[in-house]
């Protein structure tokens, strides 16, 4: 989304539950608080800080307004380490690696085509999985705002 489309956070504003990204919040009467027409939680918003506060757990969540969506206040950003990426590497490697060792130290009895390709197929297969594994894994914490689908807000 662009810039001209971001909307700062308004007492009358219809916006995305960020509990539960499915429903909307809107006020609840007689109350300084807000609550969600899915998930019915109880949130306390700061339109000076463009914040919202889940009111209804003993644990302290938060979120901020960005203009166009809800991002949260609770967990520090993520950033990628070499120890992640060596940790990803083994992941990656090791599996497939051991099975090829044991189909080197134990080769199949028969000489059939079919009894050597599988082992290899195997190991193809679980260099592949563990693979997707890692990739989703970091997939997830890079910033990409395009893979997110943005909500539109009712006008009013």
């Amino acid at each position: 989304m662009t810039e001209s489309t971001a909307k700062p956070l308004e007492a009358d504003g219809v916006y995305l539950c960020p509990v539960c990204r499915h429903g909307q919040i809107a006020p609840m009467v007689l109350m300084d608080t807000y609550a969600c027409n899915f998930c019915r939680h109880i949130l306390s918003l700061d339109f000076s800080h463009q914040t919202a506060r889940l009111e209804d757990s003993a644990m302290t969540f938060r979120w901020q307004w960005t203009g166009t969506n809800w991002r949260s206040l609770n967990t520090p950003p993520v950033s990628l380490t070499y120890t992640a990426v060596i940790l990803a590497i083994l992941l990656i490697t090791l599996p497939p690696a051991l099975i090829w060792l044991g189909y080197q130290i134990f080769p199949p009895l028969s000489s059939e085509p079919r009894a050597h390709w599988f082992p290899l197929f195997w190991v193809g297969l679980t260099f592949c999985a563990h693979l997707l594994i890692i990739l989703r894994i970091f997939a997830g914490l890079l910033p990409t705002p395009f893979l997110r689908i943005p909500f539109r807000q009712r006008s009013s």
